[in-house]
């Protein structure tokens, strides 16, 4: 063969190279037609953010970050001297109210018993009365005003960053340089941040305002009142032959004293804190001694499990994707394939991955979530993972 047949047999060759790749593009094909497409996800947690139901200073904070909790255990708690104080006088309403029952039942003359309950409810109620207006007149310390001065800074800061990182995100798609996804996780630390910022400002508003002249004054008048009703029992000890109380009446008194001292027990357990899962502490965001709102998040909890991920498949792709599958994922960062399960396939499609043109028969190629669940302990939120999917055909 001479110099010239070689010649023409090597152009052969990188014609028919060069013709295969743009009839059948990145994609590896099989004889039967079927595309073999890489797909990459990004391995995500799911969090718990953990709140009080209602609104306090921090008394104990017992975790930081990189701390492990387990599902129960008391994470922080409130300063409750005042909510204590309450759960006395409905425990001395009670147990008067199981007394004056019994005094109904018998038909008998108030006793001594009775007599120190009405006392005991007198000074519990004093109590309560005395701590509510220490509490209005005393008001945030200069202290916590400062931490939430600071935390309003930070979260300000924190809004700022949000909004512009969206405004270069929503640039960047606009450019073809980043998915529609990028941009909705922006947008919702956006949102996140800025939520933040109004609670950090309603925060310091109610530690600077303090309470209102007239709300002291109807505390001293209540502390009053306590003082009076208890001087009353005190002057009304020893006293006998009360009337017969109704038994209906008494049993009703009763139920309502008893779900009072349930309301109150459950306000004592709402300055208790609990982790609902186990996990690892991700974020802390209050300090020991700070003045929290109701709903405003303490902090919170990484799960050691359910870590998913989610995949965008082209409609080609999908039609050998189904909920239950077992498939294998490549974790590049482990360099070693993991077990994962498909747990659900979106109904309807999210995007388009490819846009029709003027062309003839030319359309477009949507895009549906499919969400598959990992549980290697070595996995963690964050970590890069590949899926080899094969498909029917690229519809191109």
């Amino acid at each position: 063969m001479n110099k010239r047949t070689w010649i023409g047999v090597g152009s052969f060759v990188v014609s028919i190279a060069v013709l295969g790749t743009v009839l059948f593009g990145s994609n590896v094909s099989s004889m039967a037609g079927k595309n073999t497409t890489k797909l990459a996800g990004v391995i995500e947690g799911t969090e718990v953010d953990l709140s009080f139901k209602m609104g306090g200073s921090i008394e104990q904070l017992s975790l930081k970050e990189g701390d492990e909790v387990k599902a129960g255990q008391v994470v922080a708690t409130l300063s409750s001297e005042e909510i204590l104080a309450k759960k006395e006088q409905a425990e001395a309403a009670y147990k008067l109210s199981l007394v004056r029952l019994d005094q109904a039942k018998k038909g008998v003359s108030v006793t001594d018993n009775s007599s120190n309950a009405q006392v005991d409810q007198a000074k519990a109620a004093v109590n309560s009365a005395q701590a509510q207006l220490d509490a209005n007149r005393n008001g945030a310390r200069s202290e916590e005003i400062t931490q939430i001065k600071a935390k309003l800074q930070a979260a300000q800061t924190s809004n700022q960053i949000a909004a512009t990182n969206l405004e270069r995100m929503k640039k960047l798609m606009a450019e073809g340089a980043v998915p529609q996804v990028k941009v909705e996780e922006a947008q919702m630390q956006a949102e996140k941040a800025q939520a933040e910022f109004k609670a950090a400002e309603e925060q310091l508003k109610m530690a600077q305002t303090g309470s209102r002249k007239e709300q002291v004054d109807a505390a001293q008048a209540q502390l009053d009142q306590a003082k009076a009703a208890y001087n009353q029992a005190v002057a009304g000890r020893g006293q006998v032959g009360l009337k017969e109380l109704d038994v209906k009446s008494a049993e009703a008194n009763v139920m309502q004293a008893k779900g009072a001292l349930a309301e109150m027990e459950a306000y004592v357990n709402n300055t208790k804190l609990t982790a609902p899962v186990d996990g690892i502490v991700k974020a802390v965001a209050v300090q020991k001694g700070e003045l929290v709102s109701q709903g405003f998040t303490v902090l919170t909890i990484q799960t050691k499990s359910d870590n998913y991920i989610k995949f965008y498949v082209n409609e080609y792709m999908l039609a050998n994707v189904k909920t239950g599958d077992q498939v294998k994922l490549f974790v590049p960062a482990l360099n070693r394939e993991v077990d994962a399960k498909v747990v659900t396939v979106a109904p309807a499609a999210d995007f388009a991955v490819k846009k029709a043109t003027q062309e003839l028969g030319d359309r477009d190629i949507r895009s549906f979530q499919v969400k598959l669940l990992v549980s290697d302990s070595e996995l963690r939120p964050g970590l890069t993972v590949e899926w080899q999917l094969e498909g029917a055909g690229s519809g191109e």
